[in-house]
């Protein structure tokens, strides 16, 4: 019930945020960059079945992704609504797989996590009008 009610909050602050129009700046790119690289390294546990890894790097991408979400400013934009939840269930599917040690899963999710991101970087290149906002300077 936790899990619903979590993606059902980061669902509602997705389509409630104001939008700017504004190039991507450097806290962006570095949250960007440390989602790629825990995706990277995700990869390397679910290829080499290494489930405590898995969980790690799933929690990892989880953190990463709330403190993102919650701080991003886009105009309401379906399109980047439905691919964040994707993520978001995507990450929390890679936990509870590695939880009960199901590779198959895993990379089930891993595959709709890969396809979430690249979706939702093509809508952002087209609509241009992403931007980060730390909470502590709102």
């Amino acid at each position: 019930m936790f899990h619903a009610q979590k993606v059902l909050i980061l669902s509602v602050l997705l389509l409630c945020a104001p939008g700017q129009a504004l190039a991507q700046n450097p806290t962006l790119k570095t949250l960007m960059r440390a989602k790629l690289v825990n995706s990277q390294r995700l990869l390397e546990s679910l290829v080499t079945a290494d489930f405590t890894a898995i969980r790690r790097d799933a929690d990892a991408l989880s953190q990463i992704t709330e403190k993102e979400i919650v701080s991003w400013q886009l105009g309401v934009q379906p399109e980047y609504a439905k691919q964040a939840t994707f993520f978001v269930l995507s990450v929390r599917g890679l936990q509870e797989a590695a939880g009960s040690r199901n590779l198959d899963a895993a990379i089930h999710e891993y595959t709709t996590l890969v396809s979430s991101c690249t979706r939702c970087h093509a809508h952002v290149r087209r609509a241009k009008t992403v931007t980060y906002e730390p909470a502590a300077r709102r």
